[in-house]
């Protein structure tokens, strides 16, 4: 696995755990035992953070094919000079 790989899955993990976890504490959702999540207090609708994360993570992948071509999400980069 080169960097570049690795970089564009990590980018797609950070969308799936960190970034809806986060975002819906921050909105005021609470966790409970058990893993569950309450948004009866939160100001932000938890679909539509979703989408936001979601959304910013295409766009990025999308930019990368465009500059790239898909091969380009996984072939090793040229070293830095």
């Amino acid at each position: 696995m080169n960097t570049n790989l690795f970089h564009n899955i990590a980018n797609v993990a950070s969308l799936a755990l960190a970034g809806v976890t986060a975002m819906l504490l921050a909105s005021g959702c609470s966790q409970y035992a058990g893993d569950m999540f309450d948004c009866s207090h939160s100001w932000i609708n938890p679909t539509y953070t979703t989408t936001a994360i979601a959304g910013l993570q295409v766009i990025k992948l999308v930019v990368n094919i465009l500059r790239d071509g898909p091969g380009g999400l996984i072939k090793p980069q040229p070293p830095v000079q």
